[in-house]
């Protein structure tokens, strides 16, 4: 059972995670451009732990990332995963609430529209990006996602998605914002990573390398190149590597 505890509920989760107690997997993501062609692994669905999309902090996030050997994604991965989503689901927000009420209830709005099927789900919560903001803001964490097509979604306007790679009128219900520090944690804010290891025109490469790279960055990030690829003020203590499938299209 979930701790109400934020804290005994994220040392939960990552217990979990270590342990293997989890449901994960990787699905491929192509994104081509500027005559480059880039192949990504990202979570298929936000991290589940007892079959719930669980709730974490820009922090847990971060950890998990290491365990994984994975990255947070950008505002433009955030806007190539809903484009590229096969099962779609639409935003639920709810009143800003951190109990396992409602992450539980989140979790089954959500489960309701696309635990049928497989493949890559978008969008199933918002997610905690690196973002440039992150260089000169210390001590926050940058939230991002939501996305919906057309001018509004149940009478709130949004704003325009980060990158057109969102596709033709989307639009988010949380811009990149760092309203937040990297120990908020709500309902919505869920776990969906991108693998560190991607190729490059078939070339291994790192995610964390072309972040900051000063001529390919723009494959990963829309703000150009990043200095940070990590949440900042996380360090990277945990040397365990966690293991999950990778689903392989063909």
């Amino acid at each position: 059972m979930f701790p109400e505890n934020l804290q005994d509920r994220e040392k939960y989760i990552e217990d979990h995670v270590i342990s293997g107690d989890f449901d994960a997997k990787w699905t491929e993501l192509i994104h081509e451009s500027g005559g480059r062609r880039l192949k990504l692994n990202v979570m298929d669905d936000a991290l589940k732990i007892d079959g719930v999309r669980v709730n974490v902090s820009a922090k847990l996030s971060q950890r998990l990332a290491d365990l994984f050997d994975a990255s947070l994604p950008t505002p433009l991965l955030a806007d190539l995963m809903y484009r590229h989503a096969v099962r779609r689901a639409a935003p639920r927000p709810m009143p800003i609430s951190t109990s396992v009420t409602s992450m539980l209830k989140h979790s089954g709005d959500v489960g309701k529209q696309i635990d049928v099927g497989a493949g890559l789900a978008s969008t199933v919560g918002k997610h905690w990006v690196l973002d440039k903001q992150l260089e000169t803001k210390p001590g926050k964490a940058c939230n991002y996602g939501w996305h919906f097509t057309g001018p509004s979604y149940q009478g709130i306007n949004g704003f325009p998605a980060a990158t057109k790679e969102a596709g033709l009128n989307v639009r988010v219900i949380q811009p990149n914002a760092t309203a937040h520090d990297p120990f908020h944690s709500d309902y919505s804010q869920i776990c969906q990573l991108v693998s560190q290891l991607c190729w490059l025109d078939d070339v291994e490469v790192r995610f964390s390398d072309l972040l900051k790279d000063p001529t390919l960055h723009f494959l990963v990030s829309h703000q150009g190149p990043l200095s940070i690829d990590r949440q900042p003020g996380v360090p990277k203590t945990n040397p365990i590597l966690v293991l999950f499938p990778i689903d392989i299209i063909v």
